[in-house]
């Protein structure tokens, strides 16, 4: 059992190094110090997992007075007060009453701007369901999200209907502030980095099409009326300064740095996963199953994101669900252990980040009388995983660059 206690070591080092070096504030303050403001307002809003501490960097580097600023994010990830703002935190994944109330407050502060005005647009993955302004009934607008998030959809069919439904969404934001510039600082949490998907766009161009909401309503029977699939986006804003400060990237290089420092020989995959969650079961078994004889420590590094259709009506998250899936096909393995942790420190509706298992996990629930395959059938990763002591729990990280799949083969 040694060997599990080393492991177990290495994969919180690993996750606490990854995560550390993907935050916000380090490349914020490399891009702060050349910007330049009108002469008018400064406003900065805030939005998304890592919103707070990217206004705490900005209200501590920026020389010009800042006449107000706005957060908005997720429960339990403000961690103060930042003078001269407001905070609120709503929900998440699913929008809230209290996101609609923060959203309705930045836009009174942005309305009536002029050309002499600027607004700093703080965005980080999260804000899609946190900052939204509609005409549709609250209920309605969680019924098809909920309905999106449960489903196979991936982030940018969920984004391209979330769009639809919202006055702020696909460009509309920064429509509502013209003419004054907006300096979007963006974190990336999807992968290709597309910058009209990152919290469904409020302040960039929208490229998506109509056709693509009709096509995304057909196959998810989402019975839309045409008010909403007519409702178009915004695709020639000129009022707009985007710079992308941090990405899915960021998160594999910094697990291969950490990897390697401790002694494994590290592969990264692939940085753009974007997959049902069963094919990257596969694709991680048959590297761990190809690689059983090799001499060196292995690490396998992927990041991205994966879809996964719930059925069930348990507790837990697409990380977890998957760690938990492989359990029983490693069993057998020597040494091995597998990893799917968010940065954020959230997956599902959880207070974990994700989950782990090794090869020793299948016969560690047999022996406390647990039945993996019932909790999984139920999609209850998570209460299955707490019972073995296997949950990854981090708490709000200030960042989102999407999530982290480790392979490691002692």
């Amino acid at each position: 059992m040694f060997y599990n206690l080393v492991m177990k070591k290495d994969i919180y080092k690993i996750i606490d190094y990854s995560i550390m070096h993907s935050k916000p504030d380090i490349a914020l303050k490399k891009y702060l110090k050349d910007i330049c403001f009108n002469d008018g307002r400064l406003l900065v809003v805030a939005v998304g997992k890592a919103s707070w501490l990217m206004a705490k960097t900005v209200a501590q580097l920026i020389h010009k007075k800042i006449d107000k600023g706005i957060v908005i994010t997720k429960y339990h990830h403000s961690k103060g007060d930042i003078e001269g703002f407001e905070i609120y935190e709503a929900g998440h994944p699913v929008v809230d009453e209290n996101g609609l109330l923060a959203s309705k407050r930045v836009l009174e502060i942005t309305e009536n701007l002029n050309s002499n005005d600027d607004v700093i647009f703080l965005l980080s993955g999260g804000a899609s369901a946190l900052f939204e302004d509609t005409e549709a009934d609250l209920n309605y607008l969680q019924q098809i999200n909920k309905k999106l998030l449960y489903s196979n959809a991936d982030i940018l069919e969920i984004n391209i209907i979330r769009k639809r439904l919202s006055n702020i969404k696909g460009g509309k934001f920064a429509r509502h502030c013209y003419p004054a510039i907006i300096h979007n600082f963006i974190l990336s949490d999807v992968v290709s980095d597309n910058l009209d998907t990152i919290g469904s766009g409020p302040t960039v161009n929208d490229s998506s099409s109509r056709q693509q909401v009709i096509d995304i309503n057909n196959k998810y029977c989402l019975q839309l009326p045409k008010s909403i699939i007519n409702n178009d986006t915004v695709s020639n804003l000129n009022n707009i300064k985007t710079t992308l400060i941090g990405s899915v990237k960021m998160l594999a290089n910094n697990a291969q740095t950490i990897c390697t420092q401790l002694g494994y020989q590290t592969t990264i995959i692939k940085d753009d996963v974007n997959c049902n969650f069963q094919f990257l079961q596969d694709q991680l078994i048959k590297l761990a199953f190809d690689n059983q004889n090799q001499a060196n420590k292995l690490a396998f590094i992927f990041t991205g994101e994966i879809t996964i259709e719930v059925n069930g009506n348990g507790l837990g998250g697409r990380n977890q669900h998957l760690a938990l899936s492989c359990a029983k096909r490693i069993k057998d393995f020597n040494q091995t252990a597998i990893v799917c942790v968010g940065s954020d420190g959230s997956d599902g509706s959880t207070d974990a980040a994700g989950g782990y298992v090794d090869n020793k996990t299948f016969n560690k629930a047999l022996s406390l009388k647990i039945d993996i395959d019932k909790y999984l059938e139920n999609y209850d990763s998570y209460n299955c995983l707490k019972k073995l002591d296997q949950l990854i729990v981090t708490g709000p990280t200030d960042t989102n660059v999407n999530d982290l799949y480790l392979l490691l083969i002692r």
